[in-house]
């Protein structure tokens, strides 16, 4: 028997009804390797003003510093993904995370922002590598009934990530330094790695070994009859490239519309509030509502993934455009109310996107889950490239301008989410 279809059948006879609690943990480490890689990844956003003042450039160029990271993680992905081809999914990942711990303490070690930009790049060369492969080896470990909640789970640990790293980081920051800040991500990473050479070692139970949802690719959904305007979901060993690349069109437009506002996250609170003191509280809410967002949108994106991304994108473009009415003259009072409830609905909506769009990817991949979540992988890079550099541009005119913006592109999103439903019915 091929080791596919060992996988498969062993996926088959897994119990339907739960993941079990060693497969929980399992899939608990993988996003512990999804939080330290999100949490480098935003690692400015809530330092911008620190680290720009410590190596004497301005706000924008350190944004610049997410933007250049996103495109070289664009450029790289697919070649790396397909190099890591060559090796088990596992080995790939732990050599994706033994990277960012030299990124992160080059970062530590910069004297300059040239130094802070090699660091940014060395973790990009292998970003797309792990989030490549992370959520279809997540996918493995389940049965086929449960991928859409296994990779909301891996996902919570990005949504972790905006809960505790990014204003965890900002808080720590504060206290110790930016540069004493990346020592400690880094610490937190090699826990990770270890806990890693944990989870992927071989086991064998009722369900899928460890060893072999390392190494193979992520079970494949069945053909269905697709309405009006849906992409068919893929045949067995088939990609449905066509309707890949659409999607992954429609998430490079998502996240510009994000990260144009989130890149410069700090300086939009501290204009609107006054108190640069209330970024840490509104990174943490943007964090708890994310991880609602991820949660809910588990078992929805099982069960009716159509309705999960026509109600995730409306909720986007409502958190946006309350993040741009926030701009708007009134009592300080209204102006906190409106900006708080602006970061849960746009936290909680974009955290929950991301596992909606990977889950359609891989329904849409079939038997080729990697290498279409490499192609998914350079188009959110591209996204995050994109609206930080354009969020660069704009905010010479107004800070105000970036969540008008945002709301404009997010409105296209949701207008082609409802009309050409590029997310896939299940059957």
């Amino acid at each position: 028997m091929s080791r596919t279809a060992e996988t498969a059948e062993s996926a088959s006879t897994a119990a339907p009804g739960r993941i079990d609690a060693p497969t929980a943990t399992r899939l608990a480490v993988l996003a512990g390797a999804a939080f330290v890689y999100v949490t480098f990844e935003v690692f400015p956003v809530g330092l911008i003003t620190d680290i720009a003042a410590d190596l004497h450039v301005t706000a924008g160029q350190v944004g610049l510093l997410i933007s250049g990271y996103a495109v070289v993680a664009a450029v790289v992905t697919v070649p790396t993904v397909a190099l890591a081809a060559r090796v088990s999914r596992g080995t790939a990942l732990m050599v994706s995370l033994g990277v960012l711990v030299v990124a992160e303490v080059l970062a530590a070690a910069s004297t300059g922002f040239a130094m802070m930009a090699v660091s940014r790049v060395a973790a990009a060369l292998t970003h797309g590598v792990l989030w490549s492969l992370i959520a279809p080896a997540a996918a493995a470990l389940v049965p086929r009934e449960h991928v859409g909640t296994a990779t909301a789970a891996v996902f919570g640990g990005a949504s972790l990530a905006a809960i505790v790293g990014s204003p965890g980081t900002t808080l720590i920051g504060g206290l110790i330094g930016w540069r004493a800040t990346a020592l400690v991500l880094a610490a937190a990473t090699v826990a990770v790695t270890y806990a890693l050479t944990w989870a992927l070692r071989p086991r064998r139970s009722g369900s899928v070994r460890t060893e072999e949802a390392a190494d193979a690719p992520a079970p494949a959904a069945e053909p269905a009859p697709a309405p009006v305007h849906a992409p068919a979901l893929a045949e067995e060993g088939r990609v449905n490239w066509p309707a890949v690349l659409t999607l992954c069109g429609v998430a490079v437009v998502l996240v510009t519309a994000h990260f144009l506002s989130y890149t410069y996250f700090a300086l939009i609170v501290t204009e609107v509030t006054g108190d640069s003191g209330a970024v840490v509280v509104l990174l943490a809410a943007f964090g708890v509502a994310g991880a609602a967002g991820t949660f809910l949108i588990g078992r929805h994106n099982d069960r009716a993934p159509q309705r999960a991304a026509t109600v995730t994108m409306a909720a986007f473009a409502a958190g946006v455009g309350l993040l741009a009415l926030a701009f708007v003259p009134a009592p300080r009072a209204v102006q906190y109310a409106v900006i708080a409830v602006a970061v849960a609905v746009w936290g909680g909506a974009f955290a929950a996107a991301g596992p909606v769009f990977q889950t359609a990817v891989m329904r849409l991949a079939a038997g080729d889950a990697d290498r279409a979540s490499s192609v998914y992988v350079t188009g959110f890079q591209i996204g995050i490239a994109a609206g930080s550099a354009l969020g660069a541009t704009l905010l010479g005119r107004s800070a105000a301008w970036l969540p008008a913006v945002s709301l404009v592109l997010a409105a296209v999103v949701l207008a082609v989410v409802f009309v050409r439903r590029p997310v896939p019915a299940l059957s």
